[in-house]
């Protein structure tokens, strides 16, 4: 039986079980299903990127293996190799740098790219609540982070004349 977009939500729904955002919000209601259905436009594959873009980085640490998913681990459960190709791009390595390693990483696949924007759009939303609790630190996210990799990202969309000009805002 093929892997389903339904499939994608309830596996990040389970993998990110417990789990909460910079503002205590439940993570998979607050920031993967957001992004999901804004990707969902862009067809199935982009909308399972979109539920399942942080499974790997989200649970490399778990104590208990079992709810432990890495790349190999999502293939053997069936998530299609073009969603789990989108996932790597996506998920930063232990001490990666944010912009010159993931950032220019995910710019270099298209449904990574995609992905990656849709997330970058919804973590600077965010951001406009995180300044009211702690203004220093959305600072620093927006500007040394959000932004910057915003503009990498786009100038990456705008020049890729397969895939590109999606997202432009």
């Amino acid at each position: 039986m093929a892997f389903t977009v339904p499939d994608a939500h309830l596996l990040a729904l389970h993998a990110h079980e417990g789990h909460v955002d910079k503002q205590g919000r439940d993570y998979y209601l607050a920031h993967l299903l957001p992004i999901a259905e804004a990707l969902r436009p862009y067809g199935p594959y982009a909308e399972m990127a979109g539920a399942l873009h942080d499974i790997v980085e989200g649970t490399r640490d778990h104590p208990d293996p079992a709810r432990r998913y890495d790349l190999d681990r999502l293939r053997a459960l069936g998530v299609p190799d073009i969603v789990v190709e989108a996932i790597d791009a996506v998920t930063r390595r232990p001490g990666e740098p944010y912009i010159s390693g993931l950032i220019h990483r995910a710019a270099a696949h298209p449904l990574g790219r995609l992905v990656k924007l849709a997330d970058n759009k919804h973590n600077l939303a965010a951001n406009d609540e995180l300044a009211r609790s702690d203004p220093v630190k959305a600072r620093s996210l927006r500007e040394g982070r959000y932004r910057p990799a915003r503009r990498i990202l786009l100038a990456a969309e705008a020049a890729d004349r397969v895939h590109g000009r999606r997202i432009l805002v």
